[in-house]
């Protein structure tokens, strides 16, 4: 029989719920133990779970035994704690997007090539069921070339004091929490980020950081892109679509899917159906069963460092804010 994996969590706020509920529920896992410097965090995590609550993570990865822990604080702290849980031999799946700066987004993704211990970085929607029904219909070439990518993550959400509104702790705003998960889909999907071309800012929220921000980009296969994303846009302005040279993939519904595909000189749209499931359940199936030696991550710190580059880029050239028009 394998052996049961102890569990903690750092950090039990916000995303932190998906982690505790993922564990508690995972077969040969048992979730012992979760700090946060908020004491009413910690004892809400403890009478929901009956775990040991910890004030400092240090002193879980000194007292809880861990085999796996999750990283779930702002990104300005994920290299302090997945390094160090690393070097105790604790495999360690963490929050995206994989840090705040450069440097230590480099620095967790050079642990990950020496360690022995694991490091996922927890891009999600590689396992949102239209996306994996999306890769299918990629990779058996109902698409073909691939030659326009858009994908639009915007709405409203009043984040003036969260933690994304501050640069030093999240590294970015929209661009950088919504707009990695895009360009993460399209890394997936379709390959690597080339080229970047951006406008980010505060336009409505008191933010240290962008609200709104469009970026375009070309990737490593010569397909163009898009990207929309936003905190401060009245209504709900998800979209996804691919373009190729055999036609138009389409969801219209992103949660619930069909997949529709409307095949080039046809006006009827065909649906694919997905298959129903849980992107945070095959993320965490997918964690657990490389740490056990049964799999290979989807996610790595590689490809979250990608990732990191494409958006710190992107907030570069949306600095310089391009060719000014001759008036």
């Amino acid at each position: 029989m394998a052996k049961m994996l102890r569990a903690g969590v750092m950090g039990l706020g916000g995303i932190s719920g998906v982690h505790l509920q993922q564990y508690s529920q995972a077969e040969g896992v048992d979730l012992v133990a979760g700090a946060d410097l908020r004491p009413a965090a910690v004892e809400a995590a403890v009478d929901k779970y009956g775990i040991t609550g910890y004030a400092d993570w240090r002193d879980m990865l000194d007292q809880a035994d861990l085999d796996v822990v999750s990283v779930c604080t702002p990104p300005f702290l994920h290299r302090e704690m997945a390094l160090e849980a690393m070097s105790r031999g604790v495999h360690v799946i963490c929050e995206k997007p994989i840090a705040a700066s450069t440097e230590d987004a480099e620095a967790m993704a050079e642990a990950a090539r020496t360690s022995k211990a694991l490091l996922m970085i927890a891009y999600c929607h590689r396992w949102h069921p239209t996306i994996l029904k999306t890769k299918e219909l990629i990779d058996d070439g109902t698409l073909g070339k691939p030659l326009l990518y858009r994908c639009a993550f915007a709405g409203w959400i009043e984040f003036a004091d969260n933690h994304r509104a501050v640069k030093s702790m999240s590294g970015g705003g929209a661009l950088m929490d919504n707009g990695s998960h895009a360009a993460d889909i399209y890394q997936f999907l379709l390959g690597k980020i080339a080229n970047v071309s951006c406008r980010a800012g505060t336009r409505v929220q008191a933010m240290e950081t962008d609200d709104e921000a469009v970026m375009i980009f070309e990737g490593e296969n010569g397909c163009y892109g898009e990207i929309l994303v936003g905190y401060s846009l009245p209504g709900d302005h998800t979209e996804f679509k691919i373009v190729g040279e055999n036609g138009v993939l389409r969801l219209a519904d992103y949660f619930g899917g069909p997949v529709k595909f409307q095949p080039k000189g046809s006006g009827d749209w065909i649906d694919h159906a997905i298959t129903p499931g849980d992107r945070f359940e095959g993320e965490f199936a997918n964690f657990l069963a490389a740490v056990r030696g049964e799999a290979q991550l989807i996610s790595t710190a590689e490809t979250a460092l990608h990732i990191h580059r494409v958006v710190t880029a992107a907030y570069a050239d949306a600095e310089s804010k391009g060719v000014a028009v001759p008036r």
